[in-house]
């Protein structure tokens, strides 16, 4: 019965757009588990989850190292981070997405200090990306204004609303 209901709820999530990891996917496999009749019935409820929206804040996720943004968007992380004055910043480290659409919303750049020992975190917004290559991206933007962005203190988990809100502001698109 689990495997039937795995692929059940793997085959649903995928007819209906819920990604692995989200907040619906719990409640789409238990309604497959218990009562696979109420599912049709439980759409409205599953499409409104997590979909409260503030403008262009979102409820985003970390993109795993398996997981790729939406085309047309591009891998970013591991390439380096250049400012609009083609100086290195430092390095993208992590994506974060939109959970539902997996649209790129963030990078997480790492940059350091002139002997390289002191990593900081800083969340750059995609609309900031100016110009992509194979091995780099450039920013629209200085050093300074990356550098002075208030550090990310934890990127292993996606941005809060707070968060966001916040980076917005700095980088002049709140």
């Amino acid at each position: 019965m689990g495997v039937l209901v795995g692929f059940v709820g793997t085959e649903y999530a995928r007819l209906f757009g819920v990604h692995r990891g989200s907040s619906c996917w719990a409640v789409l496999r238990a309604v497959v588990a218990t009562a696979p009749g109420l599912l049709l019935m439980s759409i409205e409820v599953l499409g409104s989850v997590g979909s409260s929206r503030k403008g262009k804040l979102m409820t985003l996720i970390r993109l795993e190292l398996h997981e790729h943004p939406a085309s047309p968007q591009h891998e970013m992380r591991q390439k380096s981070v250049l400012d609009s004055g083609g100086s290195v910043v430092g390095t993208v480290a992590n994506s974060y997405g939109d959970e539902d659409s997996r649209q790129l919303r963030f990078l997480d750049v790492v940059t350091s200090d002139f002997l390289g020992l002191e990593r900081k975190h800083h969340l750059v917004l995609v609309e900031a990306v100016s110009n992509q290559d194979p091995g780099s991206i450039t920013l629209g933007v200085d050093q300074e204004s990356v550098q002075s962005a208030p550090d990310f203190p934890n990127p292993h988990v996606a941005p809060d609303e707070d968060y966001q809100r916040t980076i917005h502001e700095h980088y002049g698109y709140g």
